[in-house]
């Protein structure tokens, strides 16, 4: 990434990662962190987010907060509802454990009505982590979200990535290679990427339209 486009961008953009417990999400918190973003982290586990954001405490904000929860989507709309946000990951839905479709489809959906004046403002860029489900029951029901939601937040917009074997075989290589695409997805260089689309993880050179090596 670094390579490839330029990461001061970054610098001074307010971000919001849900399902910052999740590997994917800790890794995105300390990238984006360590480019300067002030970075609202979120998650259920209150020590976890803790741990977290000891990593860079001048640039992270820790909420631990339930999303299936409507007064913790109270708070969350309360605190930073009205807020211009820049960027905002949701990898709630990756985690194993974190209930059935239902509890998913509310933290999601929880997350994005808390927040939705705010990216608005922005106007921001959204991205959601969908999982690969055999069935495809969770990631359909998200991907119907992503594109209903997209037009509810224009003037901002919101990308799906689908994430296979999201539970599992979260290496230092795979964290960098997922990480990349959540970057160029909310980079000024993909700016003309429509919304309410969904990729899979591992098409980079469709979504930037750049091969691993930034060629064309």
């Amino acid at each position: 990434m670094t390579r490839l486009f330029g990461v001061s961008v970054f610098t001074g953009k307010v971000v919001l990662v849900s399902g910052a417990g999740h590997p994917l999400g800790r890794a995105m918190v300390r990238r984006l962190s360590g480019f300067g973003a002030r970075i609202v982290a979120i998650d259920t586990e209150a020590q976890a987010m803790h741990r977290l954001a000891a990593h860079r405490p001048d640039r992270i904000e820790p909420l631990a907060l339930d999303l299936t929860d409507p007064e913790a989507c109270m708070i969350l709309g309360e605190s930073w509802g009205g807020e211009p946000l820049h960027l905002v990951y949701d990898f709630s839905a990756l985690s194993a454990g974190k209930g059935g479709i239902g509890q998913v489809a509310a933290r999601s959906d929880g997350l994005l009505t808390s927040i939705a004046r705010g990216l608005r403002a922005g106007p921001g860029r959204a991205i959601v982590g969908l999982p690969d489900d055999e069935d495809g029951a969770v990631s359909g029901m998200l991907a119907a979200m992503v594109r209903q939601w997209n037009a509810a937040l224009a003037p901002a917009k919101l990308h799906g990535v689908t994430i296979s074997g999201a539970t599992k075989h979260w290496t230092a290589a795979r964290l960098t290679s997922s990480g990349d695409l959540m970057l160029a997805l909310s980079h000024p260089v993909t700016r003309a990427l429509a919304g309410g689309v969904v990729m899979k993880d591992g098409a980079w050179a469709e979504a930037t339209g750049k091969d691993d090596d930034g060629g064309c």
